[in-house]
């Protein structure tokens, strides 16, 4: 940290000796006034959906989700994208193709980078789970492979930003105030969602402005019935089905945002969850908040575009008394994190060429520590870590006739502590033996990136990207904070940052007037080639212990035969893989708008090696994609374009789930689930005028029996066509649902 804030007080004394300049040159404000205009112009009224067509990189854009989707639904959309789907956990896991947990994948709400993750005995890690209900989002940004500016700051495998509502986004031009009201229900477990929201809008003078917005959501989500009748998560915890689960919530969202000019604007943003799952074994109350306080400074000038944001968290987690695992009864987790964003952007000419220059960091303080209600019970260790990260980058794009060349490095630095009580408590192994670790340690990396661009035509364009990507261990896994009471203790001091190169070659067209004068064709084809080294997972150690000797190391074979050891449960701890993960596929997304009617599409073809945790099939969950996933969207609009009517089909192919420990090598083991079948779904929306819509969904019109991928074992393990579970997710798409609902905006 020390040799870090020198740095970052070269880049503000660079960039306030650049606004001392510009300032002294007076006679060149009306130039930078026109500038500057062309700018928010293009930022303001571009298409969002047309954005990844014109970006040289592997990027999607999801806007509002109006037919009101299941959150899950509406992101598998995008390539690549996928989520850990488990009703008993009630939150959003985002997984990039086939990479998972905090930072992984960096997922942001409002630019802010969320850091709680699951601690459940059940279902394991579930990698960080994001609680926002989906009624607030109004966009999704998706960034494949590698993020540049603040949101590549720990990002291993891209990042998924979530936009949510501001005043903005509900006042109509020439008005003050603005409310929305969104209400859904369905049937098959589908659940109540309800928002409401309210703002207030106002333009000032000089270019300023005031706004405020508070929005209230909640859900209600329950087990479903499969294509076969099953019951997923079923009425009772024996060895064919789990026991029912699902999950409630309610969010709170609050804005306030004031511009007194149009040089300076002050964001704030409060947002609230409360969520009770219940699943197999572990009811869990779970409770989120945090604030954001964000500025912005833009004079007239074309070095300085600065913005900072400063944003603290706090979720806890709460076993309920009544939890199956009495190791856990009466547990909290806390995960407090405190984050501090910086940036600044310069816009120069370089002879014909433009200059694009971007300098920040980004400074991420997470802890984690638990406690316990019920203090007699000693044997219940506490661990608790701590993890700082501090992100530096300046990239620089250049923008020539019909070319774009971007390079930019980043210097990550990141700091792990650790604390294991000592312990002589005979139910508690503990590997070091005894506890009683403090540890402090640091890694660095230096990440560069480059990518380029070309345009040989107006409407197609070409690119190629490459960049060196890290993360950092997170606490979960160099603590591995899940242990409970009479399970062994086990932490990693030693465990390194996974590093990844990654390649994209791809293109992009983004042509109008193809077949009539107001029509248009999108596409976005891909191919990406990922490696990544010291890919951190799950191994597992066995203890045993005879009349001659303690407790010591053993085979499964010692480990398994009964009269040889104590009954100990196995020392789980997280390692880096010694050999290199290897992920490449191809990406392809795009469609075709005539006016009257519309053909979308996504596909997503992946390969990838990625290990298996050692107990995905009891208390984790795999997170390797399927072979293939291919969406079709057709559909039409009538009467004046107030109603639109349309179709999907969802392919998805071969999918990999866990099916054990082989005991000869003792190495997980996995199935492939055949995939290939064709999932249609029918929808329809109905603009009964500008200020209300409904809408009405038939997913799964066949009722066809399908294997929803990456869903969690734990709560989704019933086996197919009433088979006892193996707790191979097979079968577990939902059946035959239908759900609709309306959006009045006032």
């Amino acid at each position: 940290m020390r040799r870090v804030i020198p740095l970052i007080f070269i880049m503000l004394i660079f960039h306030v000796e650049a606004q001392a300049q510009a300032q002294a040159q007076a006679q060149a404000q009306a130039q930078a006034t026109d500038s500057l205009s062309t700018i928010l112009v293009e930022d303001t009224t571009e298409n969002k959906e047309n954005k990844p067509f014109y970006t040289p990189s592997a990027t999607s854009q999801l806007t509002q989700n109006t037919l009101g989707r299941d959150v899950n639904e509406y992101l598998r959309t995008s390539p690549s994208l996928f989520t850990q789907h488990d009703i008993g956990q009630g939150g959003i896991a985002i997984n990039l193709r086939g990479l998972e947990g905090l930072g992984r994948v960096n997922t942001t709400i409002d630019g802010v980078s969320q850091t709680f993750y699951q601690m459940n005995p059940a279902h394991g890690w579930n990698g960080n789970t994001v609680y926002l209900n989906e009624d607030f989002i109004t966009d999704v940004q998706i960034n494949r492979g590698f993020s540049n500016g603040n949101m590549g700051a720990n990002a291993l495998g891209g990042s998924v930003a979530f936009r949510t509502l501001s005043a903005k986004d509900l006042v109509e031009k020439n008005s003050r105030f603005g409310n929305r009201l969104i209400l859904r229900t369905g049937s098959n477990g589908y659940g109540q969602n309800g928002m409401f929201a309210t703002a207030y809008r106002e333009e000032l003078s000089d270019g300023g402005s005031v706004g405020a917005l508070i929005a209230y959501g909640g859900k209600i989500k329950k087990g479903y019935k499969n294509g076969a009748g099953e019951v997923i998560a079923g009425d009772d915890l024996d060895d064919k089905a789990p026991m029912e689960s699902g999950g409630r919530g309610q969010n709170i969202l609050a804005k306030f945002e004031y511009a007194p000019n149009r040089y300076h604007e002050f964001k704030f943003t409060y947002l609230r969850n409360h969520s009770k799952t219940y699943n197999n074994h572990t009811p869990m109350n779970i409770a989120s908040y945090s604030g954001l306080a964000e500025y912005s400074y833009k004079p007239l000038s074309d070095y300085i575009d600065l913005h900072t944001a400063l944003a603290y968290s706090n979720s806890s987690q709460r076993f309920e008394r009544e939890s199956y695992d009495n190791g856990y009864q009466g547990r909290k987790t806390r995960n407090p994190a405190l984050q501090f964003n910086i940036r600044n952007n310069s816009r120069l000419e370089l002879g014909e060429a433009d200059l694009d220059i971007k300098v920040g960091a980004t400074f991420h303080d997470i802890r984690y520590n638990a406690d316990k209600h019920n203090q007699s019970e000693p044997s219940l260790i506490l661990v608790e870590g701590k993890q700082q990260r501090v992100s530096l980058f300046t990239e620089t794009e250049v923008r020539w006739e019909k070319w774009m060349f971007l390079s930019g490095i980043r210097y990550e630095q990141y700091g792990m502590q650790g604390y294991l009580p000592p312990t002589e408590d005979d139910g508690a192994i503990v590997f070091p033996k005894g506890g009683n670790i403090h540890f402090k340690r640091k890694e660095n990396h230096l990440n560069p990136y480059i990518s380029l661009a070309y345009l040989p035509t107006d409407w197609l364009q070409l690119y190629v990207n490459y960049a060196h990507t890290s993360r950092a261990p997170n606490v979960q896994e160099f603590m591995y904070a899940n242990n409970a009471q009479n399970n062994p203790y086990s932490i990693n001091p030693y465990l390194k940052g996974e590093q990844s190169i990654n390649r994209n070659v791809g293109f992009n067209i983004l042509k109008q007037g193809i077949l009539k004068q107001d029509d248009e064709l999108r596409l976005k084809v891909n191919y990406f080639n990922n490696r990544i080294k010291n890919y951190i997972t799950q191994r597992q150690f066995y203890i045993c212990s005879s009349i001659d000797q303690a407790y010591h190391r053993c085979s499964i074979d010692g480990y398994t035969d009964s009269s040889n050891h104590s009954t100990i449960a196995p020392v789980g701890i997280f390692l880096n893989e010694p050999e290199r993960v290897k992920m490449y596929g191809w990406e392809l997304e795009g469609g075709y708008d005539f006016g009257q009617a519309y053909i979308n599409m996504s596909w997503t073809k992946t390969t990838t090696d990625t290990p298996t945790d050692r107990l995905a099939d009891m208390t984790s969950t795999t997170r390797t994609q399927p072979s293939s996933k291919f969406i079709l969207d057709l559909g039409t609009r009538w009467l004046d374009e107030r109603l639109i009517i349309g179709a999907r089909m969802t392919r998805i192919g071969d999918d990999i789930v866990p099916a054990g420990i082989d005991f000869d090598s003792d190495q997980a083991i996995v199935d492939r689930i055949k995939g290939g079948q064709k999932i249609y779904d029918l929808y329809a929306i109905y603009n009964v005028n500008k200020h209300m819509k409904l809408f009405v969904n038939i997913e799964n019109l066949t009722n066809t029996l399908y294997n929803y991928p990456m869903s969690s074992g734990g709560t989704l393990g019933v086996g197919n066509l009433g088979q006892p579970s193996t707790w191979a997710n097979q079968g577990t798409g939902r059946g035959r649902t239908i759900y609709g609902g309306l959006q009045v905006n006032f």
